[in-house]
């Protein structure tokens, strides 16, 4: 029987029903207002995961999965002009309820893509408000919620045992809710069940304390109750989830009903994304979509998920994608051979030796869900001696599990009748000895999109992947690391130009063309680095590429950040003097005179047009048109080559370019140069579409968090400003 990790009682637990042979389990579901992410994927992954373990184990499992849709829970949001999709759609006519059938929909695609088990209810929280009023009214009269100015509020006093599930106690503990603390609660603790309707509020309903609508945890209070009773087995959902929105739960379950609400809770850790944390304005929030727009069948995420324990935190790359789609691969493969050597041989019984292979793998699954093991085995068993046929009914039967729809690998691949004649060519050529014409033929058949494998004397055929396809049109990395460094090398050329791409492909034309229009004859390059994009600029660059000598293009598989990004051209450059442009800026000129007319000048670390100056570290002010600056923005900013092995390469944590020039001007300082500006450099700043686009709460957070990293490392340097004077900082940040 499956054993987990109980987050309530802190202890790996066996799974034990309430009625034996029966498992009821929630699992808190998707807000339908955007497209969920890889990150909440895992989570529901997880759920699967446990399901299909019980139901392997011979249970019947009863699985709700809610869905908190956008009626009533983000009308706040669009009316703040938060979200631009929410906005599009209101501005084109449609309801929230359109929006939230929209978003479902794709929530539906991807668990069905990633095959995730549908759940048997999807519950919306906007069609349970009689439920959830039904809570609130018990809750008022046996004394565990008050009214205030229109509100209801749970009180936390009247529940000795809140905190159980997070281990937060205590008079200090924080609030439990997502807004500034409340002035009409009685305590910090207490949180909202019902909220009175503001004037202007379109989406409400009546209550019998007047309209409102409902708090954020009473939703999956009353419909687990309505679906599963007083009293289940499972609740799952992500980390976040457990305070405050299942302490708050459980909070008004018990306090409704009296006596335990859930026997088991299960919750998975955060997904990271290149290490850091996914942000939209970061360029790593990555969809099911995403993955399969480049190439990935979204098993391959299913099964990167299985190489980590749910309760560990799992940083995606797709390095690891890419690993785990090989080895997704690899799997199916090898289930074809088995099957083709295992066909006519009837019907099978597992072998002894077999048997103890598949008590290995279901001694590790019931392990709290220990799937890192279990594959490990699985592929210790497919190196094994076993039969082919042991092999296929273990493989299958794993996969009850597992979920890489194996079953539905095929006997045969359909190679059309075009192919299939080539390989029997290529067949009489090899026993005729004749391998080089064999080899030709070879490379035709692969050339039309198969992978031609030779097992002894056997010919496999297969189509290729849309990965392979994919990665056979140009090669791309995934970071900076496996770009190699060819700083130690010597120059080649008078000037680096490099550009860090990143969609907006108009804006790329006009500036790398611009570049080669102003250069001429020189001794130039330029090192475009398309950091993932998806708008037609990659094949823009490579028609470029193709098209001038002078132009070398640097695919990423995703948006890698824009320091990383930034760091594989700096790695590539092979110009004495590297001019870093942005996308927004256009060459109108001769830059190349000035830029190694100033950089002769030893003294001077980087040269450009945009300088800026600061007082306090405070804020930085575009004010220098000429002389010394504290800083030089990416705009165009210029240094020499061989200065980088005492500088060094820019810090991969700024994945957004707000404030990295000003950053890596300051290693530059730190290395004893000086930053100077001259505003004649024959450049045109257009409008920067990367910043423009952004939500200005996106804007404030991510200059904020940038800006917080770069006084970690400079605040206590004011020594290297053109004013030493300036002292002290708080947490504002620059223009």
């Amino acid at each position: 029987m499956l054993s987990i990790y109980n987050t309530l009682t802190k202890n790996v637990e066996e799974i034990r029903p309430i009625t034996p042979g029966r498992v009821t389990m929630y699992t808190c579901g998707p807000t339908v207002y955007r497209y969920a992410h890889i990150g909440n994927l895992r989570t529901y992954l997880m759920a699967d995961w446990i399901r299909r373990i019980l139901e392997a184990d011979g249970n019947e499992v009863y699985h709700i999965k809610n869905i908190t849709d956008v009626g009533h829970m983000r009308q706040e949001l669009a009316e703040a002009g938060g979200d631009k999709m929410i906005m599009a759609a209101l501005a084109e006519g449609k309801s929230l309820q359109e929006i939230g059938e929209f978003y479902a929909e794709w929530f539906w695609k991807d668990e069905e893509r990633t095959n995730i088990k549908p759940a048997h209810v999807f519950p919306w929280a906007s069609h349970h408000i009689p439920e959830m009023l039904e809570m609130v009214t018990t809750l008022m009269g046996n004394g565990g919620a008050y009214e205030a100015g229109g509100n209801i509020y749970f009180d936390v006093n009247s529940f000795p045992e809140y905190g159980k599930l997070s281990r937060n106690f205590g008079g200090d503990l924080l609030e439990g809710v997502r807004a500034e603390a409340d002035p009409l609660k009685r305590d910090p603790r207490d949180f909202t069940l019902w909220k009175a309707a503001e004037p202007g509020r379109d989406v409400k309903w009546d209550s019998p304390w007047g309209e409102g609508f409902p708090g954020w945890h009473i939703e999956c209070s009353a419909m687990a109750h309505k679906y599963l009773g007083e009293h289940f087995d499972i609740h799952t959902g992500g980390v976040d989830n457990v305070f405050p929105h299942h302490e708050d739960e459980i909070a008004q379950s018990e306090g409704t009903f009296g006596h335990r609400h859930v026997n088991y809770w299960v919750h998975g850790q955060h997904l990271l994304a290149d290490g850091a944390k996914m942000a939209k304005s970061a360029g790593n929030v990555f969809l099911v979509e995403d993955l399969a727009t480049r190439g990935f069948d979204p098993l391959a995420f299913r099964y990167l998920c299985m190489t980590v324990r749910y309760r560990h935190r799992m940083n995606f790359t797709f390095t690891s994608l890419k690993a785990a789609e090989k080895a997704l691969t690899g799997l199916r493969n090898r289930l074809w051979v088995w099957r083709n050597a295992a066909a006519g041989a009837g019907q099978h019984v597992l072998s002894n030796d077999g048997k103890t292979w598949s008590a290995r793998f279901w001694d590790a699954v019931h392990n709290d869900l220990d799937l890192p093991t279990a594959l490990a085995i699985t592929w210790e068993m497919s190196r094994s001696e076993l039969a082919p046929a042991d092999k296929v009914e273990l493989l299958l039967d794993f996969d009850r599990v597992f979920g890489l729809d194996l079953d539905k690998v095929p006997m045969q691949y359909e190679i059309g009748p075009t192919t299939s004649a080539a390989i029997d060519r290529r067949a009489a050529l090899r026993e005729q000895s004749a391998y080089s014409d064999a080899d030709a033929m070879r490379e035709e058949v692969i050339a039309n999109g198969m992978v031609v494998e030779d097992i002894g004397t056997a010919t496999r055929v297969r189509p290729q992947t849309m990965l392979e396809l994919q990665s056979a049109r140009w090669p791309s990395v995934s970071a900076s690391r496996e770009v190699p460094s060819l700083l130690d090398q010597p120059d080649l050329y008078e000037f680096t130009f490099l550009l860090n791409a990143y969609d907006y492909v108009d804006d790329v034309r006009r500036c790398v063309e611009a570049v080669l229009r102003h250069t001429g004859g020189a001794s130039v390059e330029m090192i475009v680095v398309d950091n993932g994009s998806t708008d037609g600029t990659a094949e823009y660059l490579e028609q470029a590429q193709a098209e001038h000598a002078k132009v070398k293009v640097i695919h990423c598989d995703h948006v890698v950040g824009d320091a990383a990004g930034k760091n594989i051209g700096l790695k590539q450059a092979r110009g004495k003097y590297i001019i870093l442009l942005d996308a927004s800026t256009e060459v109108v000129g001769d830059v190349m005179s000035p830029v190694a007319e100033h950089l002769a000048d030893g003294t001077v670390g980087v040269f450009g047009p945009f300088g800026l100056t600061t007082d306090d570290m405070q804020h930085f002010h575009e004010e220098v048109d000429r002389g010394d600056a504290d800083a030089m923005q990416a705009y165009c900013m210029a240094f020499r080559r061989a200065d980088l092995e005492s500088v060094g390469l820019m810090h991969e944590s700024f994945r957004f370019y707000r404030n990295l020039d000003i950053d890596y001007c300051f290693q530059f300082k730190d290395a004893g140069y000086r930053v100077v500006c001259d505003s004649s450099l024959p450049l045109v700043r257009h409008e920067h579409r990367q910043w423009e686009e952004l939500e200005e709460n996106q804007r404030d957070e991510l200059s904020r968090k940038n800006f917080g990293r770069f006084l970690k490392r400079w605040g206590n340097r004011p020594d290297l400003l053109i004013n030493p004077a300036a002292r002290g900082f708080d947490t504002g940040f620059r223009h």
